[in-house]
Order: C-alpha cells, then structure tokens, then sequence
C-alpha cells in the first residue's frame, strides 16, 4: 500500500511503501515524521539551489552588462583622445610674461663672460653667468650623466631664475656645446624643448671667436695665473693681464693646425645641430661685438642681438650706452705680432690655408 502526503506543495509528492501491508499511519507516526523531516530538507535544499542559480544567472547578467558599458565607454574615450590635435610643444612652468629665457651659446675662451654682462645691463639687469652645463668637457659630461632621459634639468632651471630675478629683461645660463650636446639623452632633449616649445620661446646666442684667438687665450690660461676677467678701473689687473698676453709661444705649427681644424670642426657641428633641429637662434662674432678695425665693438652686431631677443636697445643703440653696459676691460692687445713671440712662423704656416684669415696684421710693434 502507500500513503500520499499532501501537506508538502503538490509538485513534490511522496510517496512511501511499506513491508507486510502496514500502514505509516496506521503503526508508526513518528517513523513518519522521521522520513518526512529528511524529504523537507532535501527540497528546501532544492529550492535554494533554483534561487541560488536564478540570481546567479541574474547577476552574472548584470555584470556582462556593466562590462559592455565600460567597454563602449573606454572606446569612446579612446576615440575622443585620437580625434584631438596632437600636441607639439612641450608644458612648461615658464612665464610668458615673465624675463625673456635664453642661452648664450659657445666655446670657453670666447668672451662669454664680458657678452652675458653686456645683454644683461641693456635688457633691465646682469644676473649671475653661470656655466651651468659644465665649464669643460669633463664636466659637462658628469652633468648630463646625471640628468636621466628628459628636459627637466632646462625647464626647471629656467624657470627658478625667472622667479628669482623678476626685474632683469632676460634670464638663462651659459652653455658651452662640448661633445656631450652631441650624444647625450638629457642634452638631446633640451634642444629639443628649445626647437619646440613656443610660449614662451627659449632663444640662443650663438657666439664664436676667432679659433686663434681662442687658442691664444687658452695658452695663457694654461701658463698663467691670472683672471678670466678684469673690470674697468681695476689697474692692477689690467697691467697683469697685458703683461701676461704679450710674446707667447703658441708651440708647434702642426699642433698648432690640428688644433685649430679640431676647433673648426667642433664649431661646425655645433651650427649644424641648431640649424637641423629648427633652434631659435642668432649667430654673432666676438671680433664684431668687441673689435671692429680696433674701433670698438659694431653697434649693428648688438642690436642684432637684442632684436632677436626682443628686449634691450634693438634700435638707436648709442656708443655710450655700449660703453656703459661693459664692466670688463680687454686685457689682450689688438694684433697678433704682439701677442704671440712666434708670429712669423705662424704667419708662415697659416698662409695659404683655411686660417690665414684669423691673422690680425694691422698693428705693429713700438
């Protein structure tokens, strides 16, 4: 026989033999609660398995869903992100209002010193030269070792010095182009920022000396101790500088020339480099700014120079206003018959080469 119990919901019937005819009800109520006890169990287990896989499902749902949408958006951000103009300049903490950011650009020995003194007077006020990329090849390579891959080293620099000196007309540094703006990553990229960024632009000037003078005054340099620079009315110094540049031995003649084809070379590559890289620059000479046919420096040569800096005399520049804005006094005398005790043999050597043309002939010995 079997007994078919209701009281559990009609999907889930149960159904029960028993041996020998006998009854559930009939012999054995609590044998009956003990089998249906377990069956309760089994089918609320069941029931929360079906909810259990329903809100699974559902939220398994709902989750494909929100991963559809931060799909649709992230494309649609990527979208807006290429559809916008590519940006060419760098950022920059520099001031476009600010003083006018520049680099004076060339070898040592090349009247660096005197030229930043000038250009500061003129543009408002003289701020520190600072030979901030190194003062040799030695330490211009430490420097760069020591500044990772990018431009912070320019920018940040730059942008101390405009806060410090608000009142000057330009600020900046004094960069001496040894072989480490050729291949080094910080280097690389400094020019780069300088081609590229526009608001404000970084300038460069571009000075070069005559290669001889350059070597002449290295030699000294090297011979003497003596100051880089003497300021005007400083007796003392003038008279030791002037002793110290008369009747130098330059050395040998093909040292002589393979120093100064090594010096032209360098300075080629330097001009070279801003020229491809689209460098914002002016390209002036120390014997145009300092000593034209031994008549002082060319008025036009500085306001060339401050016309391309957009700050300073760039127009009507007087004599006397160049006269006032330098400090320092020359300390080597005008002609190379002078200066150098060999200077036939070097006037023997150069004739006829490349370097003929860096001789000053027009002064004679008293």
């Amino acid at each position: 026989s079997s007994i078919r119990y209701y009281s559990l919901p009609p999907l889930l019937e149960v159904h029960m033999r028993f041996r020998g005819g006998k009854s559930f009800a009939a012999g054995g109520g609590s044998m009956a609660r003990a089998w249906l006890l377990p069956a309760i169990l089994s089918l609320l287990f069941v029931a929360g398995m079906i909810v259990s896989t329903v809100d699974v499902d559902h939220f398994s749902n709902a989750t494909d869903q929100h991963k559809q949408q931060e799909e649709v958006i992230a494309e649609t951000d990527l979208q807006q992100h290429l559809d916008q103009p590519i940006e060419e300049t760098p950022t920059t903490c520099l001031d476009p209002s600010g003083p006018q950011p520049y680099i004076l650009m060339s070898l040592g020995r090349s009247g660096s010193g005197s030229t930043w003194q000038v250009i500061g007077n003129l543009s408002g006020m003289e701020t520190p030269s600072d030979e901030y990329t190194g003062g040799s090849t030695k330490k211009s390579i430490k420097f760069f070792e020591g500044k990772g891959h990018d431009d912070k080293w320019l920018l940040q620099y730059l942008c101390r010095k405009q806060r410090k000196y608000r009142d000057a007309g330009v600020v900046g540094f004094k960069w001496k182009p040894y072989e480490p703006i050729f291949n080094a990553p910080a280097a690389q990229a400094g020019i780069n920022t300088i081609a590229t960024l526009k608001d404000p632009t970084i300038k460069v000037v571009r000075l070069r000396r005559n290669l001889l003078d350059v070597q002449i005054s290295r030699r000294k340099h090297t011979l003497y101790t003596t100051k880089a620079h003497c300021m005007k009315g400083d007796s003392k110094c003038l008279q030791n500088g002037l002793i110290t540049s008369l009747d130098l031995y330059t050395g040998e003649m093909d040292t002589l020339y393979k120093h100064l084809e090594s010096l032209q070379a360098h300075e080629d590559r330097v001009d070279k480099l801003l020229h491809e890289k689209n460098v914002p620059h002016v390209q002036v000479t120390y014997d145009r700014l300092y000593n034209v046919d031994g008549k002082g420096g060319d008025i036009e040569e500085w306001e060339k120079v401050f016309s391309f800096l957009g700050v300073g005399p760039a127009s009507n520049l007087t004599r006397g206003q160049l006269e006032r804005g330098m400090k320092h006094a020359a300390t080597h005398p005008p002609g190379h018959n002078m200066t150098l005790a060999n200077y036939d043999e070097v006037a023997g050597a150069l004739e006829g080469t490349e370097f003929e043309n860096l001789l000053h002939r027009r002064h004679r010995r008293v």
